[in-house]
């Protein structure tokens, strides 16, 4: 089970694209099965602190250890006091394993999807047990730097790209082939996928279909390969990709379409 950012990201986006408020509880929670997932939804109940139904959607990052409700067109008090409740039933159960942070969509954020981001890294260093803390955007915040997958089964590639994106300033994630960036982009949900066609275990256009199955808007894909056939070309726009260069390659010119991806 760690599906939480490409779940919530996608009902975060359909929800600002309404322009709806949507709050966003997230609890440091630790041996999460889906039978105590299912006891969760059944205990907690769908109901506001005024009786009215909510829809929720629930999700568990079984690597990060975070559990997470998500509360469709609820403001930041509501969210607040639902967030009570589960703090209650986490600790009776023995469930809780530190602090829970909570945020509204568009009160604490403008940008939703940068704002379940962030929530996931302050998470990151929970404070006291038990605690509920509110997520604040501070907008004098230095901008966190841009995130890029690398996913190539050639190493020296990969080292050198690293290494230049690196001292660029970009924060850099690798993948030797298509299953192990599947993971790695499911676990980190990176601004920018560079990806090669030729992976070994799941190809190029196989990682591609699967990014736009979880959301097509999540990241921009740039694919980086050594075919020229214009087929290939067509195909990969076809798939989600949003640029498209062949080897040999010059790193300036890379670093520039990076850019105008991710600006």
């Amino acid at each position: 089970m760690s599906n939480l950012v490409p779940v919530f990201y996608e009902h975060l986006s359909k929800m600002e694209e309404k322009q709806l408020a949507c709050g966003v509880i997230l609890a440091a929670c630790k041996n999460l099965t889906k039978e105590s997932m299912e006891l969760i939804k059944q205990d907690l109940g769908t109901r506001s602190g005024d009786g009215t139904e909510i829809a929720l959607h629930y999700a568990y990052d079984k690597n990060k250890q975070l559990f997470g409700i998500l509360l469709e067109g609820q403001k930041l008090s509501s969210t607040h006091f639902y967030a009570l409740r589960v703090k209650d039933y986490l600790q009776e159960h023995k469930l809780l394993a530190g602090s829970l942070l909570i945020a509204s969509f568009p009160e604490s954020s403008r940008s939703s999807g940068q704002m379940l981001m962030r929530m996931i890294q302050d998470m990151r260093e929970p404070g006291p047990h038990g605690e509920i803390k509110i997520y604040e955007q501070n907008p004098a915040q230095k901008e966190e730097p841009a995130s890029i997958l690398l996913v190539n089964h050639d190493e020296t590639v990969n080292e050198f790209l690293s290494i230049y994106f690196q001292r660029k300033g970009y924060l850099v994630t690798v993948a030797n082939d298509g299953m192990d960036g599947m993971e790695k982009y499911q676990a980190v949900a990176p601004d920018l996928v560079i990806t090669d066609l030729n992976l070994p275990i799941l190809n190029g256009y196989q990682l591609m279909e699967k990014i736009k199955h979880i959301s097509a808007s999540m990241s921009k894909i740039m694919v980086l390969t050594d075919k020229r056939l214009e087929e290939d070309v067509q195909k990969s726009f076809a798939m989600g990709a949003s640029d498209y260069i062949t080897k040999p390659f010059s790193p300036v010119e890379l670093e520039a379409r990076v850019k105008r991806l991710i600006s």
